[in-house]
């Protein structure tokens, strides 16, 4: 009877497997296990990476890497391991104070360095080289926005995007900060369907980048954690971002949720039955930027 069962079966069993498939593209990349490890534990595109790909990446540390601008993958990072170590601010910007300790993380460009150094690959270029001189390099694939010192190379439609970019493609931006992020792939590549996330049924090939960043969700994660530990972090105070996935060129005001920290607004859905906050990273009000491939 089972035989039976499982005979008839067959043709819309073979259907779903090639629907499941088809739907969910990402594949198994020395850089995405790098920069997964660097999640907090069970993020869900950690998750899903794992069930998608059979790798079986674990968080470094439970709360996720912790940003601090200026934060370089060097000695004092993982002097304490598997806690962080404490470190003065470099100087005062809209979130840290100069010469006040903070939890010592990375900021946007360590993030990326860490990931490519721990996959193996070689390191960016300085950071000044790779937020400043945009017309001395060959490989950018896409440039736009205004104030630009050379002609631009047209944006595709976001959802197309996907078609040309390859995982670890970086998008360095200039608006009031600069910053930079590590693409991963689409919503899509990781099983979403709109079914899932009807909010964001619109928007499952737009670009999604991981980056160390300011982030809603971590002044009270970082808060707590130098609560428990008083003795080494009585000095300390929280940090407001972390190692996070956002979504790109999505309107902000397709956002259910918005939030002011400090001197940043924030629109993000929420996903993973509401557990996870992902961030919009508009380019509207950036002056330029441009996708470059190393």
């Amino acid at each position: 009877m089972l035989s039976r069962l499982l005979k008839a079966l067959g043709p819309l069993l073979i259907l779903l497997c090639l629907t499941v498939s088809a739907s969910a593209e990402v594949q198994r990349h020395p850089l995405l296990d790098s920069a997964f490890k660097m999640l907090e534990k069970d993020n869900i595109f950690q998750r899903r990476y794992n069930e998608l790909t059979g790798a079986q990446v674990t968080s470094l540390f439970d709360t996720g890497m912790p940003y601090l601008y200026g934060g370089a993958p060097d000695k004092r990072l993982m002097s304490r391991y598997p806690e962080f170590a404490k470190r003065k601010a470099w100087e005062t910007t809209d979130y840290y104070r100069k010469d006040r300790v903070y939890v010592y993380g990375l900021d946007c460009f360590g993030f990326s360095n860490w990931v490519r150094k721990d996959a193996g690959l070689p390191k960016l270029p300085t950071a000044a080289e790779i937020l400043n001189y945009w017309d001395k390099r060959e490989q950018d694939l896409w440039t736009g926005g205004w104030n630009w010192p050379f002609d631009p190379k047209p944006l595709p439609a976001p959802e197309k995007m996907h078609e040309e970019l390859q995982i670890g493609d970086v998008l360095i931006m200039r608006a009031k900060h600069r910053h930079i992020m590590l693409y991963i792939g689409t919503l899509r590549d990781y099983g979403f369907t709109a079914e899932e996330v009807p909010e964001l049924a619109d928007y499952l090939d737009y670009p999604l980048g991981i980056h160390c960043s300011a982030h809603p969700r971590y002044s009270a994660v970082f808060e707590i954690y130098i609560e428990e530990h008083p003795e080494y972090f009585f000095n300390c105070e929280t940090t407001d971002g972390g190692v996070n996935v956002s979504i790109l060129y999505v309107p902000p005001e397709a956002a259910p949720y918005h939030e002011h920290i400090q001197v940043t607004d924030f629109d993000y859905f929420l996903i993973d039955e509401g557990r996870y906050q992902m961030t919009i990273r508009p380019t509207e009000d950036l002056r330029a930027f441009t996708w470059w491939r190393p």
